[in-house]
């Protein structure tokens, strides 16, 4: 049953086997989990319930309502971060780009190398990644659907000697809208709020949406209950709630656990909620063309090219409408104008590096989350590099221009002006980032002096208090998050019905 916090009474108290706050990639499958071996659930959102279709392809409304702040949230550092969350049932799921791979084997490697973690090896994880995929539909992007954005870049790849490949993604039957983070209008793509939302809800979970968690309490040191509000359609308090369960789940990302944490004061002996922050930043390069390309047809996000994952660069697909992509170009005014007019004759791929740098989450003076991240040296170095690369790649595909995120090096018109970038010193105050994959804030691990949680995702602190989020991850992860979340919330709700 999936019921809006309005239709419920303004006071609300109850009782649950379980509770898990989130509903995004960490939040939905725990729900199902539990659910399916007969816990009685509750899984909480803050966001609401949203039919795509009536968003009729307006994508300033869908940024508008399902993402959080209006999409407005940012990392404050050298250089700012625009680090977009999702603020509706099925989380950040329903707004990502459907890009789906299994943890990587040596990072889990690490994990353990580095922070213990008893237990969590890449064999016990792999019925869940098979559940994963096999509840999502997660198959290779078809050469039907990928676009010729993604087909450009992958034949100049080709012509340099790397190694493109079709992206794995949640979205059988797609039909390549190219509005993937805007939330799928076809319906093809299977996140949570499609595949194991209402899977959850058939197995008895009950999905309350537009209610708020805001405190959580506990008792010799064990979970007992969560609180919070009901909210509006202008997100204004109608409401309290109480639910008492002897597990809560906390799944509501890594900029909001932590918060969550640090408002109650808890779980925090180790000083380690809300540091050890990662993003991912990206960088896009954007390759200017003399026929139509027509980017927009397609995947924006169907290829990517591995070759240097082992320095921590990775390129996946990357296209926008016009009316975001012109917010993203170095230029203004009459030269914005210029490029943008030759629109159906651009194409985009991106860089994502595998961080070193580390940022934190703390609680600002007005009450709500305040998010630190700055580029460290090493990381620069790493985007100049992943620049370098892709601009070449679009050169050997034919481009006439590239345009690059590098203050001072705006366009650039000729193979030979990549060796002055080369040879450049770049700053990070230089560069122009996004970000989409927050982690690392409540890492896991065996020493509770180290970390927030231990191998199977429970607070060392409170017993009972679990976190299945990005949040737990003890490092940069190197590919995008959602399928490990899923597969880490899967483990974890196996240990929980273990219990």
């Amino acid at each position: 049953m999936i019921v809006d916090s309005s239709a419920l009474a303004t006071d609300f108290h109850e009782t649950a086997d379980a509770v898990v706050v989130g509903s995004g990639a960490g939040g939905a499958p725990m729900a199902f989990a539990l659910a399916s071996a007969g816990m009685k659930v509750y899984l909480i959102e803050e966001g609401k319930q949203y039919d795509i279709s009536g968003f009729k392809r307006n994508s300033w409304k869908v940024m508008r309502d399902m993402y959080r702040d209006s999409g407005t949230v940012l990392t404050l550092g050298v250089p700012s971060i625009p680090l977009p969350l999702g603020n509706a049932l099925g989380g950040t799921t329903i707004i990502n780009s459907g890009t789906c791979f299994r943890t990587p084997e040596n990072v889990l490697s690490q994990w353990k190398k580095q922070s213990g973690l008893t237990g969590l090896e890449y064999s016990r994880l792999i019925p869940h990644f098979e559940t994963v995929e096999k509840m999502l539909g997660i198959s290779d992007a078809t050469e039907e659907t990928v676009g010729a954005n993604n087909i450009l870049f992958a034949e100049g790849a080709k012509k340099l000697g790397l190694h493109p490949k079709p992206l794995p993604r949640n979205a059988p039957g797609c039909k390549g809208a190219g509005l993937c983070v805007f939330g799928c209008p076809n319906g093809a793509k299977q996140s949570m709020e499609k595949s194991f939302i209402p899977a959850a809800s058939q197995k008895g979970a009950a999905v309350i949406t537009s209610a708020r968690v805001e405190k959580i309490l506990i008792e010799n040191k064990k979970a007992k209950s969560v609180s919070g509000s009901f909210r509006d359609g202008n997100k204004n308090k109608r409401g309290i709630f109480r639910i008492d369960a002897p597990v809560i789940i906390l799944s509501c990302g890594a900029i909001y656990t932590p918060y969550l944490l640090l408002k109650n004061k808890l779980a925090n002996s180790s000083g380690q909620a809300g540091k050890n922050l990662h993003i991912h930043p990206a960088a896009k390069v954007v390759g200017l063309f003399k026929d139509k390309i027509n980017s927009w047809s397609g995947i924006p996000q169907g290829y990517y090219v591995d070759d240097y994952a082992h320095e921590g660069i990775m390129f996946e697909g990357f296209f926008l409408p016009p009316t975001f992509l012109s917010f993203a170009l170095p230029a203004f005014g009459m030269d914005l104008k210029k490029y943008m007019a030759g629109y159906c004759k651009m194409a985009g791929f991106g860089i994502m590096v595998t961080d070193t740098s580390r940022g934190k989450v703390t609680v600002g003076i007005d009450n709500a989350p305040m998010v630190f991240y700055s580029v460290n040296r090493a990381d620069t170095e790493k985007i100049k590099k992943g620049i370098e690369i892709a601009s070449r790649v679009y050169f050997a595909a034919g481009a006439e221009k590239i345009l690059v995120p590098l203050l001072g090096f705006d366009e650039i018109t000729s193979p030979e002006e990549l060796k002055i970038l080369h040879e450049a010193e770049i700053k990070p105050s230089q560069l122009e980032l996004s970000a989409f994959h927050p982690m690392g804030t409540c890492r896991m691990g065996d020493n509770p002096k180290q970390s927030v949680v231990n191998s199977y995702l429970e607070t060392h602190d409170v017993k009972g208090l679990y976190i299945a989020d990005a949040s737990v991850f003890p490092s940069s992860l190197g590919v995008n998050p959602q399928v490990t979340i899923m597969a880490l919330s899967l483990w974890c709700a196996e240990n929980i019905i273990k219990k």
